[in-house]
């Protein structure tokens, strides 16, 4: 059974003048006409190909274009024409990716901070989280601060999504007690990092405190570790859950620091 152009346009959600169009310049082959009525009767197998060429519309092909291809097409000249434009789609899919990433990083934190009192101490089960990790060298070197920071953000934006919520890692719980100013490694929560802060039980506290800041924090979990029999096992990590993304005024963001623990016996 034929397809009327009204037919053809509902079914590819396409406009009636774009299937005359894609008809008159020869994209859809040969088009035989109603002996009745002398309307356009299209092939039901034709529904692909009219998807493909919306495809191509929307991916920048004018008018022009679609016609001289469509005079002028070979499969050599089909596959390189889509080939190139297959090319392009991976870049602005790698680039959406990339974009999706970034904001479903942020809401992941944001959500969090929301639920979050400011001030707690908890021990709860965190899963894994791909992250990017980018060392900041040891501040016993002579280059500045700003400089390594700087190093090591360009490390993220050349490897990873620079746009991810950033944060800080330590050695362990005791570098951060004792130097929390001095972090080994810049951390970007990137959900496509090489890197993990590994599943597992974590001690996890929170502050409301500004960039650079932890307040009494680091004391307090020490203490809630003496007090509770809890052993530091591994790197400290600290992350903005509220920040400059999502508030207004520094006495909103929301500092929350996460060191795996084990229990003692």
């Amino acid at each position: 059974m034929n397809l009327r152009t009204s037919d053809l346009a509902v079914c590819t959600e396409t406009s009636e003048f774009s299937i005359r169009s894609y008809s008159d310049q020869g994209l859809l082959g040969p088009v035989p006409r109603a002996e009745s009525s002398n309307y356009r009767t299209f092939d039901p197998r034709l529904i692909p190909q009219v998807y493909l060429l919306r495809a191509l519309r929307e991916m920048g092909f004018s008018f022009q274009q679609l016609t001289d291809f469509g005079q002028n097409r070979t499969p050599r000249l089909t596959r390189e024409v889509f080939r190139h434009y297959s090319e392009q789609l991976s870049l602005e899919v790698s680039r959406l990716q990339s974009e999706h990433d970034m904001l479903e990083s942020y809401l992941s934190f944001i959500e969090e901070g929301q639920s979050t009192t400011p001030g707690s101490i908890e021990v709860r089960q965190l899963p894994e989280r791909r992250i990017f990790c980018s060392s900041l060298e040891k501040y016993s070197s002579k280059m500045n601060s700003t400089k390594r920071l700087r190093q090591a953000f360009g490390q993220i934006r050349l490897n990873g999504n620079a746009g991810c919520p950033l944060g800080f890692s330590y050695n362990d719980f005791f570098d951060f007690l004792e130097k929390s100013d001095q972090p080994s490694q810049l951390i970007s929560f990137d959900p496509q990092g090489p890197d993990v802060r590994p599943a597992g039980e974590y001690l996890i506290g929170t502050e409301s405190c500004y960039y650079g800041e932890t307040g009494g924090l680091p004391r307090r979990m020490f203490e809630y570790a003496l007090y509770n029999n809890i052993e530091f096992i591994g790197p400290a990590f600290t992350v903005y859950l509220l920040d400059a993304a999502s508030v207004t005024g520094p006495e909103q963001y929301l500092l929350q620091v996460a060191v795996q623990i084990k229990r003692q016996e």
